[in-house]
């Protein structure tokens, strides 16, 4: 049975190993920021190409950017800390590479690039024969699989890093990684246009107003900038709805239905 000094001496290393990762974490985290930008980017281009109106970015702030990533890239760089952090339970253990969870991982490296690879081809075929909803499903089960994926690559890439005797072969884990890169892209992409497909439909969930000089027609505000408002007519004709700018305090709220003031 371990002594109290056994676990202070056993506490002690496990500090000095988070210590000498923070590093690397930061590092990582610095990665993440970056992926979190361009992936929020491509989503945010996307959508507002998708209605005609890229003119409109050079009115979004960057945190915007970085809001439409960072989810998703949080997650990953959760699974990230605890692989790199974890470096007791590794060394700990002689057999890692013949427990369940270590084979489950590279099933899922071995496997899961290909599956992917997938519905990287399937998302962008129902979006453009018109199957949004089922893109959009489909690209939710993609930042999944990329959050699987990414995590059991990164795990296989620390045993191998740290455990030196083990013969492992990292070749599917760089595909993997190869994918993932690709799938960053694709999948913001994809949900963008898609979901600007969706908020152009007149059962959107966009905000209604009328506007005071039209309060015939029922417009959708399609992005906020401080006081200044981008709004749209809930119809229209053509692929693309013409945009207006407006004031915030000029404009009259409609309440959800269902609601009343």
């Amino acid at each position: 049975m371990p002594s109290k000094n056994d676990k202070a001496e056993a506490a002690r290393a496990n500090t000095r190993r988070i210590i000498e990762q923070a590093p690397k974490v930061l590092a990582l985290l610095i990665l993440i920021s970056g992926v979190a930008y361009l992936s929020g980017s491509v989503y945010t281009r996307s959508y507002f190409a998708a209605f005609g109106a890229s003119w409109i970015l050079d009115e979004v702030p960057m945190a915007i950017y970085f809001s439409q990533g960072w989810i998703p890239l949080l997650l990953i760089l959760f699974f990230g800390y605890l692989a790199t952090t974890n470096l007791a339970l590794i060394e700990s253990q002689s057999n890692l590479t013949e427990t369940k969870r270590f084979k489950v991982s590279v099933a899922v490296v071995r496997y899961g690039p290909w599956v992917l690879v997938g519905l990287l081809m399937m998302i962008p075929l129902l979006s453009r024969f018109g199957f949004v909803t089922f893109a959009i499903v489909l690209s939710i089960a993609a930042i999944a699989l990329l959050l699987l994926l990414f995590a059991s690559t990164l795990e296989l890439l620390v045993v191998q890093f740290t455990m030196a005797d083990r013969h492992i072969d990292l070749s599917m884990a760089y595909l993997a990684l190869a994918v993932i890169v690709v799938g960053l892209y694709v999948v913001p992409m994809q949900l963008g246009m898609n979901w600007a497909r969706v908020d152009k439909q007149t059962s959107s969930n966009l905000f209604k107003v009328y506007l005071p000089d039209d309060e015939a027609k029922e417009y959708r505000i399609l992005f906020a900038a401080g006081e200044k408002l981008y709004v749209f007519p809930s119809k229209y004709e053509g692929e693309y709805p013409p945009i207006v700018a407006t004031g915030a305090s000029k404009v009259t709220f409609i309440p959800p239905e269902g609601k009343s003031d």
